[in-house]
């Protein structure tokens, strides 16, 4: 199984493979034997009698691992592939491909929709979960692990929050430019007082006028880039918004 629990030597295994904008080295990536093992021991996985922070861990792993295979399956098929441009190409990688896990199979919508945000109802999981493309969060790169879950939750989700492609006050102008992905989760932030208060609380050091302004500030949402999170074909994310 995919060890909710693994060695110290396997915590940071992707991180050699993650570059310092978050881009993946794919075709290095490729070649490691971990990663393809992995993928085989999911099928075989027993969540029986895990405690509640081994099985969160184990589904964070689960979806992160299965998006690589995903990727790694396009590519096969089209070396040029970009990624999920287009909704029909979405559809088909998100929801029509099914993975096995645990004797079951299961797509990564329904492992995100029905497993990690019904069960676990924690919107850090929007931080610490990768789509393979450039505009979502970065690929983590160490494993969740029971005893580091609570602390790597929190650095992914301070890190994104605090990374101005995807949070950023133009204080001029008063505007809230936003990352999408606060739109479309917006229903999960509002166990944490609501998508402005959530962001608040993982700032860093925010000056009080700033304070007053950011809860004031119109929100706008920025295009989301679709486009495959390779160092191959990388560019950083430009904020382009959606009127």
């Amino acid at each position: 199984m995919l060890s909710s629990t693994p060695s110290l030597t396997n915590l940071n295994v992707l991180k050699p493979f993650i570059d310092a904008n978050g881009l993946v080295d794919y075709n290095g990536l490729k070649e490691d034997k971990w990663l393809h093992e992995q993928v085989l021991k999911l099928k075989t996985a027993d969540l029986h009698g895990m405690s509640y922070s081994e099985e969160y861990a184990f589904w964070l792993n689960a979806y992160n691992i299965l998006t690589l295979k995903g990727v790694f399956m396009e590519l096969e098929r089209n070396p040029n592939w970009s990624g999920n441009i287009s909704f029909l190409q979405r559809v088909k990688f998100f929801y029509l491909r099914r993975f096995s896990i645990a004797g079951k199979k299961i797509n990564l919508y329904n492992l995100e929709n029905k497993i990690l945000r019904k069960r676990f109802k924690d919107p850090r999981i929007h931080f610490a979960i990768n789509c393979g493309s450039k505009s979502c969060p970065n690929l983590p790169d160490n494993l969740f692990t029971p005893e580091t879950l609570v602390d790597y939750l929190t650095t992914l989700t301070s890190s994104f929050i605090n990374d101005k492609d995807h949070v950023f006050l133009d204080v001029k102008s008063k505007t809230l430019f936003l990352n999408p992905i606060f739109k479309w989760y917006k229903k999960d932030f509002q166990i944490k007082g609501g998508v402005k208060e959530f962001i608040l609380n993982y700032l860093e050091n925010p000056e009080k006028s700033f304070i007053q302004i950011f809860k004031s500030a119109k929100i706008e949402y920025t295009k989301y880039d679709w486009e495959l999170n390779s160092q191959d074909t990388g560019s950083l994310l430009k904020i382009d918004v959606i009127k």
